[in-house]
């Protein structure tokens, strides 16, 4: 934004020169020679040349500082609704296989992890 302000001050400040320049340059170039000797008129060229040059930076001011980078924001569409979120469940099955002996006095079956037949009490082993 401060180059925009100092581009349009230059502008200004050359199209001052400028003119101020090609106004002396004209009446400078207007006056009748003295003794054959016309005036020198090339400091009102410089007062010229000053002043194109300023006006033209300050247009180059102007024009850069409007060119910066642009975001852009993505506004969302209220017609889209928003994604849904659903949560994950996760299930544990832990199975648990039961390996059964059979007792080798009464023949009843028993859980592999005893340490006696429940049936007649009998010592597994």
């Amino acid at each position: 934004m401060a180059n925009i302000g100092r581009g349009i001050g230059l502008v200004v400040f050359g199209l001052f020169l400028a003119i101020i320049g090609g106004a002396g340059y004209s009446d400078c170039t207007s006056t009748v020679p003295v003794n054959g000797m016309s005036m020198d008129c090339g400091g009102w060229g410089v007062f010229i040349g000053l002043g194109v040059v300023l006006l033209i930076i300050g247009l180059v001011l102007i024009l850069a500082s409007g060119s910066g980078p642009r975001v852009i924001q993505q506004v969302p569409d209220p017609s889209i609704p928003p994604p849904v979120i659903q949560p994950v469940i996760v299930q544990q099955t832990v199975e648990r296989q039961v390996v059964k002996v059979r007792c080798r006095y009464c023949g009843n079956l028993y859980d592999v992890t005893a340490r006696a037949c429940p049936s007649c009490g009998a010592p597994v082993g």
